[in-house]
């Protein structure tokens, strides 16, 4: 714990000890201070009125007071130290003690509590967090109606009642994300509560449930998770398309739904993202390593507030084929195709758009991965690629091209992976390895090329007025610099006044 930490803890312990208030280290503070990774968020619970109690530790540490819930009484008080924003939460008691207090919470390892005194007298002997010897001192001082210490040892997730879920069903995808953080266990019986209290997720606002599912994305490993929240149909819950791919038969051999090809999808694009684990065309070329390390900041890049651009790639998969269901057709041989199903897929990304409050930001980008999903497979069978239909795909993408060339890979690699077109597979890779390296490495010829005119130019030499034309004209010769047919200023006037009677 830094000595900033151990400071504000002394200080509001002095003015629990003025205010004659009883102040306890509770919920997921005290577990993760337990496990030694506390971050800067601090959560107590205040015998008497926390509202009044915060408005004074703000005013004595000069913070910032700000109210949470009048009713239950919960507020915070903001701090800064060196750049640094810490926030510390003071919630009343519910019910008349700490131990109803706990016995109304989600999880055994979330109701546990501490006196502060008692934890500050275990941090000043050195046992906070306990060396592993040391562990058995907590039970003296930890108040644990519920058995948390015990499952914290385990390493297991267990709800504390059959009712923890209904007074915020939000801990319903909370827990999933804290076993997926913690890499803890899910009791079975909490599995089949949140399987059977999944419904109660209709009363939560979406924004919240949006930022909770969030962090499952964030996961380094959330497949096994997001097959788990499948399988008992709380994936589902969230996304009611689901249930309609389920039961829609992918074109693939040997036959599969489409959702289970989506499933696969999300997993092999988990692990490109996840340090694109065993994508060997990455290091396919003498730059391997320089081209893997440029991805993965691309990818851990943040867009919008509190997101990294691969959380909203890894959801991409679940949408990517969401159309197939209302596009399947059977043709005259018999095969079932699904034409215009990455337009039609766009409809449900609106949905999920509404119902869980996405930014405009995150709506165009999942709707650019769905609906071009299907733009390197397209370029790839239409080989010899021209440089010109290159720089256009970029040029539509893009930021977003590295992350539709690498969801069409995880989409194609799903789809060969267990049929007889290995070798097709192979070929997929290197192409799309080869569009990475123009990317990053050959931007110059094909993503941001030297402009040789602007539209001032245009206008001067050929007399013609800034309109829809002008830029027609401004993005033929960008192609033909990328086909090598211009080169110069002077090159770029003439292609364009031989061009532009066919453009008018």
């Amino acid at each position: 714990m830094s000595a900033f930490a151990r400071e504000l803890l002394g200080n509001i312990n002095n003015f629990a000890l003025v205010k004659n208030t009883k102040v306890y280290i509770v919920g997921g503070l005290l577990r993760d201070l337990y496990l030694g990774s506390a971050g800067r968020d601090l959560d107590f619970a205040v015998s008497g009125n926390a509202v009044h109690f915060a408005e004074g530790v703000a005013k004595k540490l000069g913070g910032s007071f700000i109210l949470l819930d009048r009713l239950n009484g919960v507020a915070r008080v903001v701090l800064e130290h060196q750049g640094e924003k810490w926030q510390v939460d003071f919630a009343t008691l519910k019910g008349f003690s700490i131990e109803e207090d706990l016995l109304m919470r989600d999880f055994t390892i979330n109701a546990m509590a501490v006196e502060l005194p008692a934890y500050l007298n275990l941090l000043q002997k050195g046992l906070a967090p306990p060396p592993k010897r040391e562990r058995w001192r907590w039970q003296d001082v930890v108040l644990d109606p519920c058995g948390g210490m015990a499952d914290l040892e385990n390493k297991i997730i267990r709800a504390v009642s059959d009712y923890a879920f209904e007074s915020d069903p939000l801990q319903i995808l909370r827990g999933v994300r804290l076993a997926g953080q913690l890499k803890f266990a899910l009791r079975p019986e909490t599995i089949s509560l949140i399987e059977n209290s999944r419904w109660l997720l209709h009363e939560v606002a979406g924004e919240r449930i949006w930022e909770e599912f969030l962090g499952i994305l964030a996961l380094p490993e959330s497949y096994p998770w997001l097959a788990l929240m499948d399988a008992i149909g709380l994936l589902s819950e969230l996304f009611p398309f689901i249930e309609k791919l389920k039961v829609t038969a992918n074109n693939t051999e040997p036959s599969e739904s489409v959702w289970v090809h989506s499933m696969k999808t999300y997993q092999i694009l988990e692990d490109i993202c996840r340090e694109f684990g065993n994508s060997a065309l990455l290091l396919s070329t003498s730059r391997g390593e320089e081209l893997r390390a440029l991805i993965v900041g691309h990818l851990h890049s943040p867009v919008g507030a509190g997101r990294q651009r691969y959380q909203l790639l890894k959801l991409a998969p679940l949408f990517h084929d969401a159309g197939k269901a209302d596009t399947a057709t059977v043709n005259d041989t018999g095969r079932t195709t699904f034409p215009g199903h990455h337009q039609e897929g766009l409809n449900y990304v609106s949905l999920a758009a509404d119902r869980l409050k996405w930014s405009k930001h995150e709506e165009s980008y999942l709707k650019s991965m769905v609906e071009n999903h299907l733009y390197p497979l397209y370029l790839f069978v239409n080989q010899p690629v021209s440089p010109a239909a290159i720089h256009r795909f970029f040029t539509k993408l893009g930021r977003d091209s590295t992350d539709v060339l690498l969801l069409s890979l995880a989409d194609l690699t799903a789809t060969y992976i267990t049929g007889d077109k290995a070798h097709d597979l192979t070929r997929y890779r290197t192409f799309a390895g080869d569009m990475l390296n123009k990317y990053f490495f050959q931007a110059d010829q094909y993503v941001s090329l030297p402009p040789l005119v602007n539209g001032d130019d245009l206008i001067a030499e050929l007399g013609i007025a800034p309109s829809k034309t002008l830029g027609e004209l401004l993005k033929r010769i960008t192609e033909a610099q990328v086909r090598g047919e211009v080169a110069s200023r002077e090159e770029a006037i003439n292609y364009a006044r031989n061009i532009l009677g066919k453009l008018v």
